[in-house]
């Protein structure tokens, strides 16, 4: 069960800043992009930080593709400052804090259509306003606003257990659940926890991200001399069950 605390962490942010946020109209997956950004520099008290395409994607749960267009947008908008990486450093990004230089012009809400057309088969197609197509088997088409088609969807459904999500008291260690699942395997779940517990310290006090967490925790785990944990538990299922 979810029981979020102050004393875990948690981000400062004034007041007339969010509510310029909240009037912002653009897309889910911009808006989701924009608080992760929020959470990585106002969260750790800097203006900017350092942000791989990587980390942004395996955080929010979106294709490293759709992450760097909607960056582009934000930019184009004026809402966050971007500077290229140098060499082997990644992009830092930054938001814009006074929100009056917003290009909010540039994503009004558009109107609705005044109506809506049936097919024969019951499926209805939408005018232009950007909103999806039914097709004759009833799957949607996504126009150019970014969203998932129908089969992008059950792919994201399948990939969940892929999908990286913040591990740890700062929430800085990014894992998915196959990763978890594949280090408590390995070295059992005590161990897994207290490095994760580790490595999430480490970069709450230096503010340098890891590309691979998991990497970054078997590395740890070798340079310590921890062994692999070679106990076969389904040998022995039989006995457990009966106890």
């Amino acid at each position: 069960m979810a029981d979020p605390q102050l004393h875990n962490g948690y981000t400062k942010i004034a007041n007339e800043l969010l509510e310029a946020l909240c009037r912002l109209n653009i897309s889910g997956n911009e808006m989701r992009i924009l608080l992760y950004i929020i959470r990585r520099t106002y969260g750790f008290n800097r203006i900017y930080t350092e942000m791989p395409l990587s980390e942004i994607s395996s955080a929010v749960g979106i294709r490293s593709v759709h992450v760097s267009r909607a960056l582009k947008r934000l930019a184009e908008l004026n809402i966050i400052e971007r500077h290229s990486s140098k060499g082997t450093s990644p992009q830092t990004v930054s938001l814009v804090k006074n929100y009056d230089k917003w290009a909010v012009e540039k994503c009004a809400v558009l109107p609705l259509p005044k109506t809506v057309t049936v097919t024969k088969n019951g499926n209805a197609t939408i005018t232009e306003n950007g909103n999806p197509t039914i097709t004759k088997n009833g799957n949607a088409t996504i126009t150019e606003n970014g969203n998932c088609t129908y089969k992008e969807k059950k792919e994201n459904i399948k990939e969940r257990g892929k999908e990286r999500t913040p591990r740890g008291r700062y929430g800085n260690v990014f894992l998915s659940d196959d990763e978890i699942n594949k280090l408590n395997q390995d070295y059992g779940e005590g161990h897994i926890r207290d490095y994760i517990q580790r490595v999430d310290s480490h970069v709450q006090s230096t503010g340098k991200p890891y590309a691979d967490y998991e990497a970054t925790i078997r590395k740890w785990l070798a340079q310590d001399g921890v062994k692999k944990d070679d106990f076969d538990a389904s040998k022995y299922e039989q006995f457990i069950n009966v106890f």
